[in-house]
């Protein structure tokens, strides 16, 4: 699979002023288990290097992971001929029935500080549903995710720093764009569909699939199956604007053809942010 089911029940995790760096250790495991059993191998050498955390610290996050119930901890001895004898875990995980969401597994290829992605999470957690919208104030998102409001708020202010989320009115929209909602996703197909089928009238090989430029697309064209007669549709928009096309498109093009280009400038310049943190933090323990 290349998404991750995590419960929104992460929000009671109750392991201290530790909790986001805990929550994101948990999810790493989760993403490292087989989906099939919810059994992981996963060792503390490799969740050092997801994680950015160092080996000692991942082995008292588990301990108080194990120890709070939230996963359940199988060590075993095996002996080595070079190394000698060597503890290796398998990690246990209840799989979620319900409540719960989607979470891209390219969010633990981009090397956030550990405290970050956990508190992504969370605030993913409270979001209203399928969106990626928090409709509180900074004090009631900390009672809703269980951390000091002074934590809270200086974690949401990193989080704006880094382009992660952004302000809105009585709230924050997450913008990392590594959550996966139904509906949004039903209706990225959609309007992506429309955009092929437009090529193919036109005898063009349709465009690759490209998330960003989807993203940007889907703030003003989110209505699908409705008649390409209707201005509201990305159908009838192309075919107003685009009465030929070039032998090779991209959705970046229909983007400009749209009248879009700053909204997909804004969408790139964060993601520009994003990638000089991670190279300019990466290797640093967190």
């Amino acid at each position: 699979m290349n998404y991750t089911v995590i419960p929104k029940s992460i929000v009671n995790f109750q392991t201290g002023n530790s909790k986001p760096i805990d929550i994101y250790v948990w999810a790493t495991i989760k993403y490292c288990s087989n989906h099939k059993t919810n059994i992981s191998h996963v060792t503390e050498e490799k969740l050092s290097l997801l994680t950015g955390l160092d080996e000692r610290t991942i082995r008292r996050v588990i301990k108080r992971l194990k120890d709070a119930g939230y996963m359940t901890v199988q060590t075993t001895v095996k002996e080595d001929a070079d190394r000698g004898f060597i503890k290796r875990n398998s990690y246990y995980i209840k799989p979620a029935n319900k409540d719960y969401f989607f979470l891209d597994n390219s969010f633990f290829k981009r090397n956030y500080p550990a405290k970050i992605a956990g508190f992504l999470l969370l605030l993913k957690a409270i979001c209203l549903n399928n969106t990626d919208t928090v409709q509180w104030s900074n004090s009631q998102i900390a009672k809703a995710i269980g951390l000091s409001r002074n934590t809270t708020t200086a974690l949401l202010n990193e989080c704006l720093q880094l382009g992660l989320i952004k302000a809105i009115e009585k709230g924050y929209e997450l913008t990392a764009g590594c959550f996966i909602n139904h509906s949004v996703r039903k209706t990225a197909a959609g309007i992506y569909k429309e955009i092929c089928e437009f090529c193919k009238s036109k005898k063009v090989t349709p465009p690759n699939w490209d998330k960003r430029a989807m993203s940007v697309l889907l703030t003003k064209y989110n209505a699908i199956d409705v008649p390409r007669t209707e201005p509201i549709s990305i159908t009838y928009q192309l075919d107003k604007r685009c009465k030929n096309l070039p032998e090779k498109v991209s959705l970046p093009y229909f983007i400009k053809a749209l009248d879009m280009q700053e909204q997909y400038k804004a969408v790139m310049e964060r993601a520009e942010q994003a990638k000089q943190f991670k190279e300019e933090f990466s290797g640093f323990a967190f």
